[in-house]
């Protein structure tokens, strides 16, 4: 008889045990994923302010803005700088306040208000005070002190999905995995994995609705050049068994400071 009780008890400690496992399992799981999707939300709305930094005002800074992707110009690492000693047209070489994040090779935009060009940097000298860069070509207009020299690249994100629920073909050239975001810095590394979720969403009308743009007066646009903010949605869902999963959802909106409309 005691063997039979202490047998019963033993069993329901096991019982016990086992099921708070699961739940602990369970709940460290969608912690995780709630991480990632509040990193993910971080980083993309993060980069999403700087579209058109260091690029110039009235251009197209968003240069594609699809349901599962959006291209835009922008400086994230802060490399643009300003002249300190006014530039003549036909120069070649910039006084600049702080050349350490431009190197040879890199494409610059001058910038002054509306008159803006394009150049390509020959040299960066940041070992003197004021730092200097030449350009492989003269320029074309004036600058006066305090222009911006920018140095922006082309960003990209892109993600799709895996079983396709919103009916969207996966983005050209977006990375090997679904249910992935990925960021293209611009910087010849490619595409890389931002964070892993299940369901990324931006412009959240529905389960299925992916990005979605507004213009200056708050209507949705598709065109590039006429958007103003920008809805995010990112959805997370872990692959539970035996149980219904719950998703977790994020939103934000986002108004890029620095497109110039």
């Amino acid at each position: 008889m005691a063997t039979a009780i202490s047998s019963i008890v033993l069993l329901a400690l096991y019982l016990m045990y086992d099921v708070n496992q699961v739940t602990f399992l369970k709940g460290e799981q969608q912690a995780d994923l709630q991480q990632n999707a509040r990193i993910a939300m971080d980083r993309i709305v993060r980069d999403l302010r700087l579209v058109g930094y260091g690029f110039p005002t009235g251009a197209s800074a968003i240069t594609a803005a699809t349901p599962t992707s959006i291209t835009f110009w922008a400086d994230l690492n802060n490399a643009s700088t300003i002249v300190v000693v006014d530039v003549a047209g036909g120069s070649t070489t910039l006084s600049v306040q702080n050349a350490t994040g431009i190197q040879a090779g890199n494409t610059v935009y001058l910038i002054s208000g509306t008159v803006s060009e394009q150049r390509a940097v020959a040299a960066v000298n940041s070992g003197v005070n004021p730092n200097t860069i030449t350009l492989t070509a003269v320029t074309t207009n004036a600058y006066p002190r305090g222009s911006q020299v920018g140095r922006p690249r082309l960003v990209r994100y892109c993600w799709y999905d895996n079983p396709d629920l919103d009916g969207v073909a996966p983005p050209a050239g977006c990375g090997p995995d679904a249910n992935t975001i990925y960021k293209d810095e611009g910087d010849g590394g490619g595409p890389q994995p931002v964070a892993n979720i299940r369901n990324f969403q931006v412009g959240a009308a529905s389960f299925l609705t992916q990005m979605q743009y507004f213009d200056t007066n708050n209507f949705a646009t598709a065109v590039p050049a006429n958007i103003q903010r920008i809805s995010i949605r990112i959805t997370t869902q872990d692959a539970q068994t035996g149980s219904k999963a719950q998703p977790f959802i994020l939103r934000a909106e986002v108004r890029p400071r620095n497109l110039g409309l």
